[in-house]
């Protein structure tokens, strides 16, 4: 029977963070629990002001926003065609990047931030700016629309099969 690896405790990942990712800072740690991490991250060209936010109490994955600069739809679409991005109706320039498959179980409690969750910030940044310029996305994608905006522009059919319903 395979073994399941513990899951990384708070303090731990603030300790990691701090040996791999210097830049980062620690922003707080809030009364429920879960604590921010805020500071630069490279794309292609650019470097970004992202903060992450983490609640090792809750069953929620590290969730990534790009603060400076902000990230923002191309020229003639709108926030809902960003690839890979967990859409903020509400505050759209508030949306966390999306950085893997859930389904997949691709993160969990028991990796470190730094080796998983930054990297892959760093790589959707890439692939972002990219995207940005020719309106390709380069990077890897869960099955499903790349967007809540590919997701409605296809068939009936297709957006059941998504749905799962």
């Amino acid at each position: 029977m395979k073994a399941t690896a513990r899951p990384k405790s708070r303090e731990a990942q603030a300790e990691r963070m701090r040996e791999v990712w210097p830049g980062l800072k620690p922003l707080t740690v809030f009364s429920d629990g879960r604590i921010a991490w805020v500071g630069p991250v490279r794309g292609f060209q650019m470097s970004y002001k992202v903060s992450i936010v983490w609640n090792p109490a809750k069953a929620i994955p590290p969730l990534v926003f790009v603060r400076q600069p902000t990230i923002a739809p191309r020229a003639g679409t709108g926030w809902i065609d960003i690839p890979h991005l967990l859409y903020n109706p509400e505050s759209p320039e508030a949306s966390a990047l999306c950085l893997f498959d859930p389904e997949q179980n691709e993160w969990r409690s028991s990796m470190w931030i730094s080796d998983t969750i930054v990297p892959w910030a760093s790589e959707w940044l890439h692939h972002y700016e990219l995207w940005h310029f020719d309106g390709v996305w380069r990077g890897a994608n869960a099955p499903g629309p790349i967007s809540i905006g590919a997701g409605m522009n296809r068939p009936e059919k297709e957006l059941q099969n998504v749905q799962g319903a």
